[in-house]
């Protein structure tokens, strides 16, 4: 995680703090506990329960176990796209 200040375009002299919290979810191999998976699906949703639970099961994951990072990244690819400002 790290963060930046950045002048604002609309006013420079204005800053704005950028959080960046970069994850590597190691090689494909490595499994995901269930826990973990959903909970970053969770996020990912911005707490949405009703859209995470539809990209779970959109991407047929199961209900119960470990999944892989591909499995995860097909799930996080079934959210709804976060609308811009």
């Amino acid at each position: 995680m790290y963060r930046l200040n950045e002048q604002m375009a609309s006013n420079a002299k204005l800053q704005v703090r950028t959080v960046v919290h970069l994850t590597d979810h190691g090689p494909d191999t490595d499994p995901i506990h269930e826990n973990s998976a959903k909970a970053n699906v969770l996020a990912a949703a911005e707490g949405d329960k009703d859209a995470a639970r539809r990209a779970w099961l959109d991407a047929e994951l199961p209900e119960t176990g470990s999944v892989s990072v591909r499995q995860l990244a097909d799930a996080l690819s079934y959210l709804p796209a976060a609308d811009g400002p």
